[in-house]
């Protein structure tokens, strides 16, 4: 082999091994907001939202009585890097009510967060027992000023969050 084919070898290989060690170009951007979890019994009458920045305001959240929520994987939430978004649906008057988040988006200091309400079909059984449905979204720590929240009611539930 001569002194050039092995000149070339060598800068191929440092040319492939640069690559494979190099981060991804196109890696995308952690979500905006991520449901971490939902329930039927979040305690909380009135449809709303609440936003929740650090463990000393979640334990006082949690606090509420009538609640049936998965908490580890509330408590598991780094405040470091997200924070809480408690999304109710106020006090229904049967089982089958539900809200998750359809989509969310960023539009210059606020956070839009889509939701999809599911209501049991007017003919169906169900039971005869008062929820209170809820979804808790975990979302990116960013500077936001103001949530609004779609898909609720009629018109967009708006939260301002802070400065």
């Amino acid at each position: 082999m001569s002194l050039s084919n092995s000149g070339l070898i060598t800068a191929f290989l440092v040319l492939i091994l640069t690559a494979c060690t190099s981060p991804a170009r196109n890696a995308s951007p952690a979500p905006l907001a991520r449901q971490i979890t939902q329930s039927p019994y979040c305690g909380l009458s009135g449809p709303g939202v609440a936003y929740v920045k650090s463990s000393d305001e979640l334990d006082r959240f949690l606090g509420v009585s009538g609640q049936n929520l998965t908490t580890a994987a509330i408590r598991s939430v780094s405040f470091d890097r997200e924070q809480l978004v408690f999304v109710t649906l106020g006090q229904q008057p049967t089982a089958g009510f539900s809200v998750g988040l359809r989509d969310a988006n960023a539009t210059g200091d606020t956070l839009l967060l889509d939701m999809a309400v599911i209501t049991p079909e007017p003919d169906a059984m169900v039971a005869q027992v008062i929820t209170t449905p809820c979804a808790v979204l975990a979302v990116s720590k960013d500077k936001w000023q103001r949530l609004e929240v779609t898909g609720l009611s009629d018109r967009p539930l708006i939260k301002i969050v802070g400065k």
